[in-house]
């Protein structure tokens, strides 16, 4: 029931945003505003709330767990990578990019980290903030390739790393980690202006999403490659990090079961966002994570239960 109720609201506003656009409220140009207004002004303080509030020291604490979840990631992001090699050829590195990034991003801050804290209590926090702050390593790479993708050549490469450089969920990212450990915070005034802005995040995000998928038909072109992102991100993520959790001694159960949990997450807004902002695979990855959210009550419930009587 506690998967059942995470994932509603969610639901919710996806069908909100759909009404809106099948209702001509939105047109293209002003979803893409909305992404925009999303990307640059409410991510952001939502990242650097939120990591603001972490203890370093526990952050710290997860260097071999850190490092498993981590291969998992890039594991999973290299398969769905040699996928689409397979598939469709030599589709560019903005195209490999999106993909491998969804297929390996998970919804963490609107469903894993509060459904691992309520499932195993304020013990499970400590992984699931470290795993939010491993994004950065996502968001660095995947903006590095869909830069490269979009301006092309070697020389592009310094734009890359300074576009990368300059991304403002990295950015947040970095002040947020960079708050929490030098234990201050913003100004009074800039403080109360990130906390105003950062809870927009989520239901906007989710509505722009809502918004995209009315405007754009699912054709079986998009079908195909939305049915591989979500068996990755499902299925064979959290096989691969039970596998290598479970094979390191020393981690503690409730970090073990939050890292697979987290691992079996649905595929996160940012790949919507990143996918809408530069154009790339918009299809195929917002159409992935309506599925893999829609799936993920049934895989998320499954393994809460089977972790119930082990943690």
């Amino acid at each position: 029931m506690s998967t059942l109720n995470a994932v509603l609201p969610l639901f919710a506003m996806i069908g909100l945003g759909f009404l809106a656009a099948r209702m001509r409220l939105l047109n293209e140009a002003a979803i893409q505003g909305l992404v925009n207004y999303i990307f640059f002004f409410t991510i952001p303080p939502m990242l650097i709330v939120m990591l603001s509030k972490a203890d370093p020291e526990k952050l710290l604490a997860g260097g071999p767990f850190l490092l498993a979840m981590f291969s998992t990631e890039i594991a999973v992001a290299l398969l769905a990578a040699f996928w689409a090699r397979w598939a469709y050829g030599n589709v560019g590195p903005a195209a490999y990019g999106i993909l491998g990034f969804s297929a390996c991003f998970s919804n963490g801050v609107l469903l894993a980290v509060p459904l691992v804290v309520a499932a195993f209590g304020p013990e499970a926090a400590a992984p699931a903030l470290v795993l939010v702050t491993l994004d950065i390593l996502l968001f660095v790479a995947v903006t590095g390739l869909l830069e490269y993708g979009q301006m092309g050549g070697r020389a592009a490469m310094s734009g890359a790393a300074k576009a990368a450089a300059l991304n403002p969920v990295i950015v947040g990212t970095i002040i947020g980690l960079a708050l929490a450990f030098t234990g201050t915070s913003l100004p009074g005034p800039l403080d109360a202006l990130v906390k105003f802005l950062g809870p927009a995040a989520p239901p906007t995000a989710l509505f722009a999403l809502g918004a995209t998928l009315a405007l754009r038909r699912v054709s079986a072109a998009s079908a195909k490659p939305a049915g591989v992102l979500t068996i990755l991100k499902l299925f064979v993520q959290p096989a691969l990090a039970a596998l290598i959790l479970f094979s390191i001694p020393g981690i503690d159960p409730i970090w073990r079961a939050a890292g697979i949990v987290y691992a079996a997450a649905p595929i996160g807004l940012n790949a919507y966002l990143f996918a809408r902002r530069y154009e790339v695979g918009v299809s195929p990855v917002s159409t992935a994570i309506v599925v893999s959210t829609a799936l993920s009550v049934i895989t998320l419930s499954v393994l809460l239960i089977w972790f119930g009587d082990r943690v």
